[in-house]
């Protein structure tokens, strides 16, 4: 059993919890407002949605306790990150509210974000492991359901009407949701314990806690920033 920083557990708990937020906010009442404000706020839930979903596996996988070595493929977490963005951006664009409504094209939009968050899990694992690294098959499909689940979940909550008060508590239950696809993910390893230890430490320098602070200001920023321009949006259409 791999043991996890408890601080750093909480601090992935919470980027994914801000991104749910944030992606919430920005899809609330998307259907009322121009197709064209509509697509911006599509691509700022993707880049809030997506960006947590990314530092929240990096984070957790910072969390992994010592004296397991740690050194990242760089590729490897580009692909993470990109499959991540890419994902979340496709299955939100496709549910943009337009004639003819959007049930019909749910499924597709949850196999597209379930692979790319179970994608997103895995090849992060990858980038520390290497190409090497042995897999559950019965956790490693019981993950990549509960990937979908998630991902249904998601979808279904951003495009219906809320109030402030559920879409703060679906914020958390979303950001819950997503932390446990990580985690799902790292237990249907076998033997990572065993496998980081035998792979040459990193020497960059850079310790774990800047690393995964790094990523968690990079997502403050960014949720920040679509949140300041939600605000804007909101503030110009009182005035006009």
């Amino acid at each position: 059993m791999i043991a996890h920083d408890p601080g750093f557990v909480i601090l992935s708990t919470t980027i994914a919890i801000l991104g749910a937020f944030t992606a919430s906010v920005m899809t609330s009442n998307i259907a009322a407002h121009a197709k064209a404000e509509g697509r911006l706020r599509i691509t700022m839930a993707a880049v809030a949605l997506g960006g947590s979903i990314w530092a929240m596996q990096f984070v957790g996988l910072l969390a992994i306790d010592s004296p397991v070595n740690l050194a990242y493929n760089p590729l490897l977490l580009a692909v993470s990150a990109l499959t991540a963005f890419c994902g979340t951006a496709i299955a939100l664009l496709m549910l943009l509210p337009r004639r003819g409504g959007t049930d019909a094209r749910l499924p597709l939009a949850v196999a597209v974000l379930g692979a790319a968050i179970a994608v997103t899990n895995y090849s992060g694992i990858v980038a520390v492991s290497g190409l090497g690294l042995q897999l559950s098959w019965f956790l490693s499909v019981i993950s990549l359901a509960v990937s979908m689940q998630v991902a249904l979940m998601v979808l279904w909550f951003l495009f219906r009407r809320r109030g402030v008060v559920l879409t703060l508590a679906g914020a958390i239950a979303l950001g819950l949701s997503l932390t446990a696809t990580h985690y799902l993910a790292i237990a249907s390893t076998v033997g990572l314990g065993h496998t980081l230890l035998a792979i040459p430490r990193d020497t960059s320098g850079v310790s774990e806690r800047h690393l995964a602070w790094a990523a968690t200001v990079m997502m403050y920023l960014l949720c920040s920033i679509c949140l300041s321009i939600f605000v804007i949006m909101q503030f110009r259409e009182e005035m006009e």
